[in-house]
């Protein structure tokens, strides 16, 4: 059974969500309806198995753990969403059993507990898979075939040795990838998986600006990198480490990359391992089998939207019709991150049928769903928001809510609200860096589009982007 325990921010969030209830610590109404919403044959002489409330009221407090179903019904309540409110730094998820207690009082001790532990992560030294990432994506829809197809591929001695997954941005090639490296270190096809990721540069017309190229990962970064998942051996030995075991290097977003240097020096090391790009570009060497990824399918289209929908409580796409929802597929082209953007679209407007009309004009072109689904998220975002933006825009490696403070980038009081506008519009992506330490990132099309300065040449309003986009596709 999971526990949960609370820190200082969230219990903030908790009291004034209590308040506006006129719910106090020392009610027990509220612990009573999360019981019976949990458990339909509740009777009223107890409580939620295994939580007192005494123990309730210490875990508002912050000293003691408790179960982790009970907080979500509590916070379905509060009107909260658990997920939003609770972060992995901010709410510790154990194994442990909660402690019974016998005072309303917290002592020293408890006080000190109340202090966040360290998130526990898979990453160890000796771990296989250990510099896989963690999936960006809550749930990965309808890539269940694909990615055995890629693994077989990547399995079959007559395919070639190094293997591309191309295709435009938002169609989930890193979630692919994910998936394929996962399911290798654990069908022991590979004695283990090496993930480097290059760097997130400027992709503008299908080229990288030249300024931006003499920053793209090199042969000898790509080497130190692969050196140091080798359990840090020497540079020079890592051609031989490759050899001596069939292992799978995975080179993510590869275009940013330089890849004419780097391709040739690679296959030439490789026997028995094998290597697995994510690119948006195609490359022609002989060596190297191209995979395109293709479009969510129709039903897993459908399986997102309505998994989203239920988990962000958007009832105009949970009521939509068979004709609205084949509307929305088509006009998003089946890419994973525009489905996204239409789900926190659709749940700032309320309403289905005005964001359909306003996908239209980007006439099947997905880089133009994305860039007004990101204008219309940057209109309706706070000042504060904009800024942390910015600020996160010029990190690779995505930010943690510690340097967002020490850096002033935003108060304590307005980072929940600056969090759930940049998640309710799923402009960031929460990922455990190899420390355990929860980071915040930015999808890399969000990402480029910042460093770019995109945002900064907008309009001010919705009305007038519309006029320039009418213009400059001429839509009719």
């Amino acid at each position: 059974m999971k526990y949960l325990k609370t820190c200082q921010l969230v219990k903030k969030i908790l009291k004034e969500a209590r308040e506006k209830k006129n719910w106090t610590l020392d009610s027990k109404e509220p612990l009573r309806r999360a019981s019976k919403l949990l458990d339909p044959n509740w009777k009223e002489d107890y409580f939620y198995p295994g939580v007192s409330h005494e123990s309730w009221k210490f875990f508002l407090y912050g000293t003691r753990k408790i179960n982790a179903d009970l907080f979500k019904a509590y916070c379905k309540l509060l009107e909260l969403n658990w997920e939003e409110v609770a972060e992995p730094s901010e709410i510790q998820e154990t194994d442990l059993p909660v402690v019974s207690v016998a005072s309303t009082t917290p002592s020293l001790q408890d006080q000190i507990n109340v202090l966040p532990l360290q998130p526990t992560h898979r990453y160890s030294k000796n771990q296989r898979g250990v510099w896989i990432p963690n999936l960006r994506c809550r749930k990965v829809w309808g890539r269940e075939s694909f990615s055995e197809e890629v693994l077989h591929r990547l399995n079959d001695p007559q395919e070639a040795p190094i293997l591309s997954l191309c295709g435009s941005a938002g169609y989930g090639k890193t979630e692919v990838a994910c998936k394929v490296a996962m399911a290798a270190v654990r069908n022991n096809l590979f004695a283990d998986v090496l993930w480097v990721k290059a760097r997130d540069t400027e992709f503008l017309d299908g080229k990288i600006s030249q300024s931006e190229r003499d920053e793209a990962l090199s042969w000898n970064q790509l080497l130190q990198e692969i050196a140091h998942q080798l359990d840090g051996c020497s540079v020079k030995r890592v051609h031989q480490r490759i050899k001596e075991e069939k292992r799978l290097i995975v080179l993510d977003n590869a275009e940013t990359a330089q890849l004419e240097d780097i391709l040739p020096k690679l296959n030439e090391m490789l026997n028995p391992s094998r290597v697995l790009l994510t690119s948006r570009f195609q490359t022609n060497a002989s060596y190297v089998g191209l995979i395109n990824i293709p479009p969510l399918e129709e039903n897993c289209s459908y399986q997102l939207l309505q998994d989203e929908a239920k988990y962000k409580n958007v009832p105009a796409i949970l009521q939509a019709n068979t004709e609205q929802l084949q509307q929305v597929y088509h006009l998003s082209c089946g890419a994973p991150l525009a489905l996204h953007f239409i789900v926190g679209r659709v749940l700032d407007d309320g309403t289905l049928e005005p964001v359909l009309s306003a996908l239209e004009q980007a006439s099947g072109d997905v880089e133009k769903i994305y860039e007004f689904s990101l204008n219309t998220a940057w209109q309706r975002i706070s000042d504060v928001t904009k800024n942390v933006l910015r600020y996160m825009g010029e990190s690779d490696a995505g930010v943690t809510w510690e340097e967002l403070s020490g850096t002033k980038q935003v108060q304590e009081s307005d980072w929940i609200v600056t969090r759930r506008e940049l998640g309710r519009w799923y402009l960031i992506e929460k990922e455990t860096d190899a420390k355990g330490k929860l980071r915040y990132n930015l999808h890399p099309w969000v990402r480029r589009s910042l460093r770019r300065g995109l945002v900064e040449k907008w309009p001010r309003s919705l009305q007038e982007w519309k006029q320039i986009t009418k213009w400059k596709y001429d839509i009719d």
